[in-house]
């Protein structure tokens, strides 16, 4: 994409963050529980209704997938996944990064019987370090390989692995089949459960409450400021774990799940989008629209990509990991989204899988709670992809 489009892009944004957080603070803006109930009107003043319905308008989307689009499936993917790497920052961040070699530090396993556990941390680009759990199954392997990023959950990868600071984090986190990471390795994966940058650690810290006394808002700040966006800083680091494991001996890459909740359901489609080497991807509780027909934002601010809109919506980025196995989780009592824009994404999602000729890889089910994972809906997909 050439650099001025992307300035005009990125400066598009950032006015409709301010008008939108303006609109917010005021009351204006739908409630999350309002979101969660399907409210059937919306509490933004018609005129910005108006004024958000000609921003996003569909026939703005050059990338978005079309059954009349020419070359057919594969030509749109061939062409939508390189400039999806450019608006993200990869592109960004591959040539600042240079020739840098991520360095992995591990300490001692411990036997957690049936499976070892161990730290780790892996300097993805200079001075930035990404802490990790790695745990394995006993036995030689190779082993089907489990990345599984958390979301906005300070504790997120002690979480998932399973470490826990004390019996309410331990309670709260089986109450939310929250332990991915141990259900992974009990599977016959070796698992992974990183921290998320911006989400965890090695963000950017909100210093002086300038953005909201949120380390993620102030983390996309910078990452905007730069070029890059905070999820394709999450994306690269998955990326970089993802070599690392690779080539570890008791791991066979060839069978690759990725999984997460929430804001790590969103690293989950972007990596899947932008990864070929992930075969199993499973976000929870994060696939919706981007935007309801209303003009209302769903997801976090450091989930933001600018000029996204004009590429497609986020069932045209989900659609670009077909045809590979994926399953879209979300809860019935998520007050974060929208039961009406999830199955209109979802509906769209599944022609984009139809038209790849694997339309029985994609699934799409429902939870009859709220904004967790759901592990007897995720592991028997999981399991019945990994033996095909």
């Amino acid at each position: 994409m050439p650099i001025n489009v992307k300035r005009r892009s990125l400066i598009k944004w950032s006015g409709l963050a301010a008008v939108v957080g303006s609109l917010r603070s005021r009351g204006l803006a739908w409630g999350a529980e309002r979101i969660g109930k399907d409210a059937k009107e919306s509490r933004y003043p018609d005129r910005v209704v108006k004024y958000l319905r000609r921003l996003y308008a569909e026939g703005h989307r050059a990338h978005a997938f079309r059954e009349d689009r020419a070359g057919g499936f594969d030509q749109w993917q061939r062409t939508a996944r390189p400039v999806l790497r450019r608006l993200i920052g990869l592109d960004n961040m591959a040539a600042l990064a240079g020739d840098h070699k991520p360095k992995v530090r591990l300490d001692e396993p411990q036997d957690q019987g049936g499976y070892a556990r161990q730290r780790g941390s892996i300097e993805t680009e200079p001075d930035v370090h990404i802490p990790f759990w790695l745990l394995k199954p006993q036995g030689p392997g190779p082993f089907p390989l489990a990345l599984l990023p958390h979301g906005h959950d300070g504790r997120g990868h002690d979480t998932s692995a399973g470490v826990y600071h004390d019996n309410a984090h331990r309670r709260r986190s089986l109450a939310g089949d929250r332990d991915v990471a141990v259900q992974a390795v009990k599977r016959g994966f070796v698992a992974i459960a990183p921290a998320t940058r911006g989400l965890a650690t090695d963000g950017v810290p909100d210093v002086r409450g300038r953005h909201g006394e949120r380390d993620c808002r102030s983390q996309v700040m910078h990452c905007l400021l730069a070029g890059r966006t905070a999820i394709g800083e999450r994306v690269w680091d998955m990326q970089r774990l993802i070599d690392w494991a690779a080539a570890l001996p008791e791991v066979n890459a060839k069978s690759l799940l990725m999984m997460g909740n929430s804001g790590g359901g969103m690293v989950t489609i972007y990596a899947g989008a932008c990864d070929e080497r992930i075969t199993i991807a499973v976000p929870s509780c994060s696939f919706s629209m981007l935007v309801s027909r209303e003009g209302y934002i769903y997801h976090c601010d450091c989930n933001i990509v600018p000029g996204i809109l004009e590429f497609g919506e986020l069932y045209d980025v989900a659609g670009l990991i077909a045809p590979r196995h994926l399953l879209v989780v979300n809860g019935r009592e998520d007050r974060l989204h929208s039961a009406t824009d999830i199955n209109r994404a979802t509906d769209r999602l599944r022609a984009i899988y139809k038209a790849a000729g694997q339309p029985e890889r994609f699934q799409h089910r429902w939870g009859d709670a709220g904004h967790r994972f759901y592990k007897d809906l995720m592991w028997p997909f999981v399991l019945k992809a990994l033996a095909t």
